[in-house]
């Protein structure tokens, strides 16, 4: 009675949009597919409701409600032969049914790092996105409340697969930072996270528009220069870009009117002979594939940005022109390298410039887009926190890092 009392709770809590959470309830995750039958089993009894229904039970629209709830004795339930700590319920849309896991936040984490993550990245790392996904869940709570669930196991969310990945490594990850989340003045964070920015991460309002956020700002990020995707290649045909785009016709250029301060585009138009479709880079890397067409920031030809203005520093003999010499850095004194350093001006990065490309890109057939960074850019870049964290940072450091003015607690 107390799980059904539970449960009616968070549904009227959904309903009402809420944007509250007790960090000691469960959380409603939307996992598989959707389907007409879901079969859910396990080694230990199986109940519905606290009676038991046998091992197995073959769950449809029309023998099932959705406030039924389905647990068992082993602590876990299979659902469709994979398996999920915690219990499991149904939301039904027409006459099929969505499987929505309700599991504790840090159960519910331990699937999520081995998929975001990996599971053989430093443990500083890992503890990062332990913080990161953790604190992701909670700001993002009524996500997808009107569905009947807060979170599901895709990209829109985060990738969660169940006790299937779990590791003994991201495991002890989420362990060592339990409970802990950050904040920035009194509210959750909202960690959003990207494989990596290829040398400055994005600001929020560039790649989704409304109001900036302090925390996620653009920032130099000399970690993720040279990580693993920082650059990359694609080639797309005129019939994968027509398919994109069919009201422009057989496509003739890829045109961009504006880029933000980090190079990623803000707005370009897809031009054919039947005319013209304005989108902003993040839509067009999606409808052309976000695997394939890893960022916004891209061209057919990489430039240089114009030369900037010596970089002045403070070094151990005295303020002079940056030139790999001692300076006064973050870190304290040591040989300039990709930290930042105090210069007459402020704090700022000692990397260099990363590249940006050409706005004006005809297409014969097909294209090649060579770009920088993998994702949408903004928050932390998961391969420089792999990078900071060979570098010997501490999660602390590399959270302060990415999401600056917050407070880990």
């Amino acid at each position: 009675m107390r799980k059904l009392l539970s449960l009616l709770a968070f549904v009227a809590v959904l309903v009402m949009g809420a944007p509250v959470f007790a960090q000691s309830e469960p959380i409603h995750v939307k996992v598989g597919p959707t389907s007409s039958s879901i079969t859910l089993s396990t080694d230990g009894g199986l109940m519905k409701n606290g009676s038991p229904v046998g091992s197995s039970f073959n769950a449809t629209a029309s023998n099932v409600s959705e406030t039924d709830v389905f647990s068992s004795t082993a602590g876990y339930i299979s659902i469709g032969g994979k398996p999920y700590r915690g219990s499991v319920r149904f939301v039904k849309s027409g006459g099929q049914l969505k499987s929505v896991n309700i599991v504790d936040v840090d159960d519910y984490i331990r699937g999520v790092l081995p998929k975001e993550i990996g599971t053989t990245t430093p443990i500083e790392a890992l503890k990062v996105q332990a913080v990161v996904s953790r604190s992701f869940a909670y700001a993002n709570w009524n996500k997808f409340a009107k569905y009947g669930y807060n979170l599901d196991d895709s990209s829109a969310s985060q990738a969660y697969a169940g006790m299937s990945v779990e590791s003994p490594m991201t495991d002890r990850a989420v362990a060592e930072t339990k409970d802990q989340i950050l904040y920035y003045q009194g509210e959750v964070a909202n960690t959003i996270f990207h494989a990596t920015s290829g040398g400055e991460t994005e600001a929020i309002e560039e790649v989704w528009g409304g109001n900036p956020s302090p925390y996620l700002k653009a920032i130099k990020d000399p970690y993720s220069l040279n990580t693993r995707h920082a650059t990359w290649e694609a080639t797309l045909s005129s019939a994968d870009i027509r398919r994109a785009f069919p009201s422009v016709g057989e496509p003739t250029s890829l045109e961009v009117s504006e880029r933000s301060s980090t190079g990623r585009i803000k707005s370009m138009a897809v031009v054919g002979t039947s005319g013209r479709e304005v989108v902003t880079g993040n839509q067009f890397r999606m409808k052309l594939g976000p695997i394939k067409v890893k960022s916004a920031n891209f061209g057919t030809e990489a430039r240089s940005r114009g030369v900037e203005k010596p970089l002045t520093v403070i070094t151990s003999t005295g303020i002079r022109p940056y030139a790999k010499v001692r300076i006064i850095s973050a870190a304290g004194i040591r040989t300039g390298n990709a930290d930042s350093v105090i210069r007459a001006n402020g704090l700022e990065s000692a990397s260099a410039q990363t590249a940006t490309y050409n706005d004006v890109m005809p297409i014969r057939g097909s294209i090649t887009l060579k770009g920088t960074g993998y994702g949408h850019g903004v928050g932390l870049s998961q391969y420089g926190a792999i990078e900071m964290a060979k570098a010997g940072k501490d999660y602390r450091a590399i959270l302060s890092f990415y999401y600056p003015g917050t407070e880990l607690r």
